[in-house]
């Protein structure tokens, strides 16, 4: 009679435990770069549509208030964490944490340096420094290059680099590229961005032939700060492929930027949760290597965006529309 009682109990809670809404956290960054919005957006939704609860918090670039986030949805109780690390070491305290309670923590975009990340997702992030880096160089084989980035703390600023680096040095070492500048910000910061080269312009007589900016915000800051005589006239990158970086190339003042779909990445990410919040594991990963760490992962391929091909695609994919990108253009 027991075994009975005990088989039809575990049938019930089988047919039923779908009907259990998975709490899923997601703790952010900042909102410091418009994507940041939309990621927020399209993560919940897929999380919702797939019958789960998202509960997010902002730390606002605080990395010390997104480890005290971080224990507050681990102390609710939450069936699995994404992250989008504020600080790529600071953050392994929110996996030990999660560890504690046997809650798995996906590292979102950003990796967090801790072996018991459960998985990573984000895009080929060196990649996009080799794709920003090769773009350059088939438009100023010869010439001044320089280069703006983002914090340190963040892993991705230093794959970035690291994939710049590895296009640009044998061209260095051949005398055909010359870094004039290499700038590293405290953070992805547009106004921090203008500061910094403002600085630059008024106190050198440097006159690149080309700037390799991180990402949009730091090339919109650069653009921003540049002598009027300059503008269209300097190779200029960037990525995310924000609205005004789109403009901007359109009207030719900011020559490329990469553009990682953020939709792609958002609903992966979220079925990744989902599916650890049910107690599955992930299909389709791959382990990643580095920092002497070992990590499930899915790393998506990024696309190079300018002038002739923006229509085919950040348009085509409805990151941005055609009545959004001609108004406010810059003339």
């Amino acid at each position: 009679m027991k075994t009975r009682i005990l088989i039809i109990c575990t049938l019930v809670w089988l047919a039923t435990a779908h009907l259990y809404a998975q709490r899923i956290g997601l703790l952010m960054d900042s909102y410091v770069v418009d994507r940041w919005y939309l990621d927020q957006k399209l993560f919940t939704e897929r999380v919702n549509a797939l019958g789960g609860e998202c509960i997010v918090e902002v730390p606002h670039g605080d990395p010390d208030e997104q480890v005290r986030l971080g224990q507050k949805l681990i102390d609710s109780g939450v069936d699995a964490l994404v992250v989008v690390a504020s600080d790529s070491r600071k953050a392994v305290a929110i996996v030990e944490a999660a560890k504690k309670k046997k809650i798995p923590v996906i590292s979102y975009d950003r990796l967090i340096l801790s072996d018991d990340v459960s998985f990573y997702i984000s895009f080929n992030n060196m990649g996009v420094g080799n794709l920003q880096a090769e773009y350059v160089l088939k438009r100023v084989p010869r010439g001044k290059y320089l280069l703006i980035n983002g914090p340190p703390t963040d892993y991705n600023a230093v794959m970035f680099r690291n994939g710049q680096m590895e296009v640009l040095q044998p061209h260095i070492d051949a005398g055909e590229v010359e870094i004039v500048g290499d700038i590293v910000l405290n953070e992805w910061s547009e106004i921090e961005a203008l500061m910094r080269i403002d600085e630059l312009f008024a106190t050198t007589t440097i006159k690149p032939d080309a700037i390799i900016a991180a990402n949009d915000a730091l090339a919109t800051g650069t653009l921003q700060a540049m002598p009027s005589d300059l503008l269209g006239h300097v190779v200029v990158t960037g990525q995310d492929a924000e609205l005004m970086a789109i403009r901007n190339i359109i009207s030719g003042v900011q020559t490329m930027t990469v553009y990682k779909p953020i939709r792609e990445l958002a609903h992966r990410a979220a079925e990744i949760a989902m599916d650890f919040a049910r107690g599955k594991k992930p299909r389709k990963a791959t382990k990643l290597k580095l920092e002497d760490m070992e990590v499930d992962a899915i790393l998506l391929n990024p696309v190079v965006v300018d002038k002739q091909n923006y229509k085919a695609t950040v348009v085509q994919d409805g990151h941005v529309s055609m009545s959004e990108l001609h108004s406010n253009i810059r003339k």
